[in-house]
């Protein structure tokens, strides 16, 4: 695994880790922009985060029928 790869995990986690409090997830979201490549990262944790986030890529059926 790259450093990338492996910065790019730690980020995940530490969203996820936020999930349930929008303040502290955007205002970690916004840090991480600030970083060079990360920009599409963040935009994309923000715009998608779901309801009940169990691991990347795995989207929430929490609200499915």
């Amino acid at each position: 695994m790259s450093e990338n790869e492996r910065l790019k995990s730690l980020i995940i986690s530490a969203a996820q880790a936020l999930w349930d409090d929008k303040e502290a997830l955007g205002t970690f979201l916004n840090v991480v922009r600030r970083g060079d490549g990360w920009t599409q990262l963040a935009d994309e944790l923000e715009k998608n985060r779901p309801a009940k986030a169990t691991f990347y890529g795995v989207k929430s059926d929490e609200f499915q029928a």
